[in-house]
């Protein structure tokens, strides 16, 4: 694989998101830090989990699983970003079509780690509001929306690369 090391500048918006995603991990982290004394022991779980029960609960220790896990998924998308040419495409690779490329990949990474962070923000205020009472409704609606936006947004972002492709001949 010889492909073009281009490096892609990121534009104010990226950093944006970038920064964005981590403030929205941390903001989890700050939720259950504070609340975590007043949440009882046992608490709904919206991930599987192998200590969670069969009812979808368990102990209020797993809250701190997801903001650990996109914390690390986050992380390893942004050393993703600093070597876009060692990612797969569905296209091949060349020094006319590298740049172009190298931006859709880096940003179609950033925008799922905002997508994660996001799920995880959801998911830990939803679990804390259930342990303090608060029976959530928005957990119905939005939650089938992960899947979408998970597998939604590469599966565009590819069918954006195969066009230019097609395009650029």
């Amino acid at each position: 694989m010889n492909r073009p090391k281009i490096n892609i500048r990121k534009t104010n918006l990226d950093k944006r998101i970038e920064i964005l995603t981590f403030v929205l991990i941390l903001i989890s982290v700050i939720l259950i830090a504070v609340y975590y004394n007043q949440l009882p022991k046992k608490l709904p779980i919206y991930f599987n989990w192998p200590s969670k029960d069969q009812n979808g609960f368990g102990e209020k220790n797993l809250l701190w699983v997801g903001p650990i896990i996109c914390t690390v998924i986050t992380i390893v998308f942004y050393k993703l970003n600093q070597y876009p040419w060692i990612l797969n495409y569905p296209v091949k690779i060349n020094k006319e079509n590298a740049r172009y490329h190298y931006t859709m990949a880096t940003k179609a990474l950033r925008t799922l780690a905002l997508v994660l962070a996001i799920m995880c923000l959801l998911l830990t205020l939803t679990s804390i509001l259930y342990g303090l009472g608060f029976n959530t409704g928005y957990s119905n609606y939005l939650f089938p929306l992960f899947p979408v936006l998970l597998i939604g947004i590469p599966v565009f972002l590819v069918i954006k690369m195969l066009m230019h492709k097609r395009n650029s001949h």
